[in-house]
């Protein structure tokens, strides 16, 4: 599989609706937290729920997942707050910073990416989705306390990460997988509708909310925010894996997962905690974009490497 190959069957296809979400963003102006409500509370738990329910995981391959995760997500930390201290930030730039290089748009970006690279592959979609709930959970807790630096704003953080319907749509999907119920196909039909319908207006929310967004001039922070997370990234996440000895479509997941580009709710956070939201809008656009083409690289280097 060519690079050439990889944009054109991946990516291409990727962009095209990301592009057409943008124009018609410009055109009607859309309400954007409406979509990521629809997002995270309709599309992904029926996702989540049919991949989990038709997928075959056994616990320990979703336990060294979680390790990977652990791993990738310390070491991307310990990157962002050395950098920031050696290019001296301030405070607030360096909670908007390392939120920039350890918060990722799995959710929306990944799983498109993972949809078209596996081919609608359950298995692998399976791994994805706990990629999903991990990077809900840091968010709503290191994300969230590292721009408020409040610990009092954990127990709070907890109670909206606990209200997350993905939850609970993954514990029945796993309940129903470790009973072996099936489910009557007039339930198992609607589910796999609005399953099969994240894909494209995931895709057409990113395009909404690029063409919202403003790229200005900036310090090196935003390339270095970049650099970090689309590229030393997928190089921990190389080495994480040969060390927990993972392989096939799971090694392939989780390498493809770690070069997702940064996470609108980095942006967010910055701009309800006042760190630098200026920087960290620029970050969020700028990883998008740069993400075309380092994303083409590193799923081409995914499907060769395992």
């Amino acid at each position: 599989m060519s690079i050439f190959y990889t944009f054109y069957h991946i990516m291409f296809p990727i962009l095209v609706p990301i592009g057409i979400g943008a124009l018609l963003h410009r055109r009607f102006k859309f309400e954007l937290s409406s979509f990521s409500k629809l997002i995270l509370n309709y599309y992904v738990p029926a996702l989540a729920f049919v991949k989990i329910y038709e997928s075959k995981l056994s616990f320990g391959l979703v336990a060294s997942v979680f390790g990977f995760l652990l791993l990738q997500f310390a070491a991307v930390v310990s990157v962002g707050y050395g950098i920031s201290r050696v290019m001296d930030y301030s405070k607030p730039m360096t909670a908007s910073f390392s939120n920039s290089v350890c918060l990722t748009n799995n959710g929306n970006v990944g799983i498109p990416v993972n949809a078209l690279a596996f081919k609608q592959d359950a298995f692998a979609m399976s791994v994805q989705v706990i990629v999903v709930v991990f990077e809900l959970f840091t968010t709503f807790t290191f994300g969230l306390v590292n721009a408020s630096k409040a610990t009092a704003g954990l127990k709070g953080a907890l109670a909206q990460f606990a209200k997350m319907p993905v939850l609970y749509a993954i514990a029945v999907g796993v309940l129903l997988q470790i009973c072996r119920i099936q489910l009557p196909e007039p339930i198992v039909t609607p589910l796999d509708q609005i399953a099969s319908g994240m894909l494209s207006f995931a895709l057409v929310s990113i395009g909404a909310q690029l063409a919202s967004a403003k790229l200005q001039l900036n310090t090196s922070a935003v390339l270095l925010s970049s650099l970090v997370r689309l590229v030393i990234s997928p190089a921990c996440a190389f080495a994480f894996i040969q060390l927990l000895h993972l392989h096939g479509i799971a090694a392939q997941a989780l390498m493809i997962a770690s070069a997702i580009p940064t996470s609108r709710n980095s942006a967010a956070l910055a701009l309800e905690y006042g760190n630098e939201p200026a920087f960290a809008a620029q970050a969020v656009l700028v990883s998008m974009l740069l993400g075309s083409v380092t994303l083409t690289v590193v799923v081409d280097l995914a499907m060769r490497l395992f």
